[in-house]
């Protein structure tokens, strides 16, 4: 994903409020609210705060409602 794709991404989601579920490259879901991010690991809120690195991430899927 490049930078520019990524920040209206992650700026979109979080701008919105948005529950995203995140899905590792190890298979487990994880799901919150993207709290903040940078080119190396984004901040997910759910339960409590959990600091998830890019490389660990399959996939990012937005929760519309």
């Amino acid at each position: 994903m490049t930078n520019k794709i990524r920040s209206e991404f992650f700026n979109e989601i979080i701008s919105k409020s948005i529950n995203v579920s995140v899905y590792l490259m190890n298979g487990i879901k994880l799901q919150g609210l993207i709290e903040s991010y940078d080119e190396e690991s984004i901040i997910l809120k759910g339960n409590s705060p959990q600091l998830i690195f890019m490389h660990a991430i399959s996939s990012i899927v937005p929760n519309y409602k």
